[in-house]
């Protein structure tokens, strides 16, 4: 019988089992990690964060560029890689991995939210805040002699250079002052004459302008000479007004835009912009005149935009200030230093009288 036992023992069957014994009590392998039974279900909860609650959370926080939503993604992916390395799931290659992948997913999302005006992945093209496309535009003009003033809260329109210097001499023509419009006269014209200053007077003498509108200008900032289109109401010696139509040439010499004189002759216009005999009117006291005396026996006019603006002019259309406030509101300037007035500043652009000093 114990013989037999010992045949019994060396049996293919009895091996086989043995076999299998040894395989389950083996340790694992280096590099091998074990996989108890059970334990995929008991990851699958994190397994299903990390493959699609996560991705999709992504694609929203793409989708909809929404802060809280961004942090909570954040928040989501520093929680799962925490958890899945701490409770080790997975084999550690898969955690490698995963780790990788959230990491620079993570990075983009926390890109999107440091960086402002767009999001990293479509080139800044959308983001939280509308982009104001001219907010950085500017245009650069060149440096004109005169500064000009910011009226608040008239609107200040940028011009070209060529208009700005014609706009200003328009304004030292309405004073008359001769010395001052020879100033932005075409160099060349002003060196060919013996006495410009008196030339000048000459083709000008008999009418002052009290109002003008651009119809035109052209050629560009870029050229050497352009000409201005510009409608003008001058008021005449024989207190009539008249409507005319300059075409005046405008020169750059060294960056610096001057009028022709000889292009200053125009023809006169009616109302409706026609040429033709111009109907006449009353002349109003609109055009300014020399610094009043202190005993306001030449007392004139001047102009101020009620609606905040915080100038007085010489004209009521003067071009420093917005067209929608012409014409300007005036007064009488023996009353520029009363309490109403006496905060308004000089406009630089159509040079007023200058204001009397206080007691004088």
């Amino acid at each position: 019988m114990n013989s037999n036992r010992g045949q019994y023992n060396s049996a293919p069957l009895y091996n086989m089992k043995n076999r299998r014994h040894a395989q389950a009590d083996k340790p694992a392998q280096p590099g091998e990690a074990p996989q108890p039974a059970g334990k995929g279900k008991r990851y699958q909860a994190l397994s299903i964060v990390l493959s699609a609650v996560l991705p999709a959370l992504f694609l929203l926080c793409l989708l909809i560029p929404n802060l809280f939503l961004r942090l909570l993604f954040l928040g989501a992916v520093a929680v799962s890689l925490v958890l899945m390395w701490m409770l080790k799931a997975f084999v550690k290659s898969a955690r490698s991995t995963l780790t990788v992948v959230y990491a620079a997913l993570a990075l983009v999302i926390a890109v999107a939210i440091l960086v402002p005006g767009g999001d990293p992945v479509d080139g800044g093209k959308r983001g939280d805040t509308p982009v104001n496309a001219f907010s950085n535009f500017s245009v650069s003009v060149p440096a004109a002699p005169t500064a000009e003033p910011t009226e608040n809260p008239d609107t200040q329109v940028t011009l070209p250079a060529a208009q700005q210097r014609l706009e200003e001499f328009l304004a030292q023509w309405a004073l008359f002052r001769v010395d001052e419009m020879v100033k932005y006269c075409q160099p060349a014209w002003v060196s060919s004459q013996s006495s410009p200053e008196t030339t000048l007077y000459q083709m000008v003498q008999g009418s002052r302008p009290a109002s003008f509108a651009v119809e035109n200008i052209d050629g560009s900032d870029g050229d050497n000479t352009r000409t201005i289109t510009v409608r003008v109401l001058f008021n005449e010696n024989d207190n009539t007004q008249v409507w005319k139509r300059l075409q005046v040439l405008m020169f750059r010499v060294n960056d610096v835009w001057y009028v022709g004189p000889q292009s200053l002759g125009g023809v006169v216009i009616n109302e409706s912009g026609q040429e033709g005999p111009a109907p006449t009117m009353p002349a109003s006291t609109i055009a300014p005149t020399a610094t009043p005396n202190p005993d306001g026996s030449n007392a004139v006019t001047v102009y101020y935009n009620k609606e905040g603006g915080k100038y007085y002019h010489a004209m009521p259309n003067c071009p420093a200030v917005d067209e929608r406030y012409w014409p300007l509101s005036s007064f009488s300037f023996d009353l520029i230093n009363s309490q109403e007035y006496k905060n308004l500043v000089r406009c630089p652009r159509c040079n007023p009288p200058e204001r009397p000093a206080v007691g004088r």
